[in-house]
């Protein structure tokens, strides 16, 4: 997968770029009542203030927020779905309120979305599709679904459209908010802690993701390709006439979980097909479906789930997804010392007071103590985890925050079809499997396969190093960089004795020079005084400063 670029923040010439949506965007924000935000960040919002009916204060907070971004238009409740996940980064109030954002957005005219699908094909709409329905089956933020039929088969497909100027208007928006992010990070010292470029640097990563179709097809395509699970599957997509705005795949006639025509048995055997597929994902495949709740998933008649919108994937190493059975495991013992133990061992850093950390960890564990009973549990114990970690400035992979989610969406899927289900059996089920992987002789012995490889292809190139290092000395290229620590009192002392043995010398050369001098003078003390004289005054004057510097510092001080 090749990385998508984030976009850099907002500068003067970008701005003016954006001059008419920036100012739509500050408008709405006065009106929701964030003048004085504006005002401190250094937005161009004067004059708009002026003109704009001072807003109501009768809701909170973060619901404000959340209404801005449902009035700021489809790029601002995306990233604001995504940003929600960081339960670990942002304040768990807020991040409530932006997973109640739905995208609600009116269709785009079919006419128009012709064009992008003309644009997308290269022999035309009518060579390859027959029985296009022109009304949408389904509308989002970035794009449209229809029904088809393949004219080379008559398979009904899935066309999934992306909105025409998508791309460019969200990228404006990320820009403007990516500013407004930065110059708050900046000028808010009570927000940094949020680390709110941070924030809208990952949610603007996964946005753009989901502006590549060609991504959630390849999603799905690996999901089908290591699934063993019959019962649990992705739709298959049509990879020949799938491109960045185009996705093509099959239909899937199906119902939403929790919809009463479904049986209770077929309902009770899909929660745990659904449960054990997810926790399959997380700890053997290292691959997840990222947001499975109940609108990315559908029912087939034959009694099948069906994983839809794959745009959204977690991914996690080997080495991850062990650490993840450690912090799991702890968990489940109510153990904070085996936590902080799980993170140590896995190469994390841990800059805070330790014990503090330890403290909160058990706070943690203490208020969810009733883990295998209470349902949700789970999930919110993972949640809180990852957020006393952040506060710590212990920084885990976005996946892992992503997969707390995933676990959250499982859980209300599977109540939805099973009112007695029960998450923690299938997780211990597969975590079991994850520990039997991770010490089995098999993966021991590869382990230290890899290990030796690694330390033998070292070896080999010292040789090869040392022959380098040789050359460069021998053409003079090589240079050698001494520095001594640790000196800087012993320096001083030095500087300050052999000042003072200077001194000492020119007192007493004073003192010579003016004792040959008087002795030749027949009258040395008449008025004007003699050179001489003069010269046993300097040193005598020397020598008192002298010693009075001595008795100032201390003969062994300076």
């Amino acid at each position: 997968m090749s990385p998508v670029p984030i976009p850099v923040p907002l500068k003067a010439l970008a701005l003016l770029k954006n001059v008419a949506r920036a100012r739509e965007i500050f408008a709405i924000l006065i009106k929701n009542g964030f003048l004085e935000f504006l005002e401190q960040v250094g937005a161009p919002s004067s004059r708009l203030a002026k003109i704009l009916p001072i807003p109501t204060q009768n809701i909170t907070l973060w619901q404000r927020i959340r209404v801005t971004c449902e009035q700021l238009g489809p790029t601002f409740v995306k990233l604001a779905q995504l940003a929600s996940s960081r339960d670990d980064l942002l304040p768990e109030a807020l991040a409530t309120e932006l997973r109640r954002l739905r995208d609600q957005v009116p269709p785009v005219p079919w006419a128009d979305m012709a064009q992008v699908l003309a644009a997308e094909l290269h022999e035309g709409v009518e060579a390859h599709f027959e029985e296009m329905d022109t009304t949408p089956v389904a509308c989002g933020s970035i794009g449209q679904v229809y029904k088809a039929r393949l004219k080379a088969d008559g398979r009904a497909i899935a066309i999934k459209l992306q909105r025409p100027g998508i791309h460019r208007a969200m990228r404006a928006d990320i820009e403007i908010l990516s500013w407004l992010a930065q110059r708050a990070h900046e000028r808010f010292a009570e927000l940094r802690p949020y680390a709110l470029p941070t924030i809208v640097a990952e949610a603007a990563t996964g946005l753009l993701q989901e502006l590549d179709f060609n991504i959630e097809a390849r999603n799905a395509a690996h999901f089908n390709a290591i699934n063993p699970c019959p019962s649990v599957f992705a739709p298959r997509v049509h990879e020949h006439y799938t491109t960045a705005r185009l996705l093509v795949s099959d239909w899937v006639e199906g119902v939403p979980p929790g919809s009463p025509e479904i049986p209770v048995e077929t309902a009770r055997l899909l929660a745990a097909a659904g449960a054990n597929s997810v926790f399959r994902q997380i700890f053997l495949d290292g691959f997840f479906h990222a947001d499975p709740h109940p609108g990315n998933l559908l029912v087939t008649p034959d009694g099948r789930l069906c994983l839809i919108d794959w745009g959204l994937a977690g991914s996690l190493t080997r080495r991850m997804r062990y650490m993840l059975a450690d912090l799991l495991g702890a968990l489940a013992r109510q153990d904070a010392e085996k936590v902080i133990q799980a993170l140590l061992a896995n190469g994390m850093k841990i800059r805070s007071d330790r014990t503090k950390l330890e403290g909160d960890v058990a706070q943690v564990l203490r208020r969810h103590h009733k883990l295998a009973e209470t349902p949700g549990e789970f999930g919110s114990a993972m949640t809180d985890l990852l957020r006393v970690f952040a506060r710590h400035g212990i920084a885990l992979a976005r996946d892992y925050t992503l997969l707390a989610k995933a676990v959250l969406a499982i859980e209300e899927t599977g109540r939805q079809l099973d009112p007695a289900f029960d998450l923690q059996h299938h997780a211990r089920h597969f975590l079991k499997k994850l520990r039997a992987e991770r010490w089995s002789p098999r993966t021991l012995a590869k382990l230290g396969a890899w290990a030796v490889a690694s330390n033998i292809a070292q070896f080999r190139e010292i040789p090869g190093s040392v022959s380098r290092i040789l050359q460069k000395l021998e053409d003079g290229e090589a240079t050698l960089s001494v520095e001594h620590n640790g000196l800087e009192d012993f320096r001083r002392t030095m500087e300050i004795a052999v000042n003072r043995l200077v001194f000492a010398v020119i007192v007493a050369a004073l003192l010579v020079g003016s004792s040959m001098l008087v002795r030749g003078d027949d009258n040395p003390w008449q008025f004007p005084p003699s050179p001489g004289v003069i010269g046993y005054a300097l040193a005598f004057c020397f020598t008192l400063y002298l010693l009075w510097d001595i008795l100032r510092h201390g003969r062994h001080k300076h």
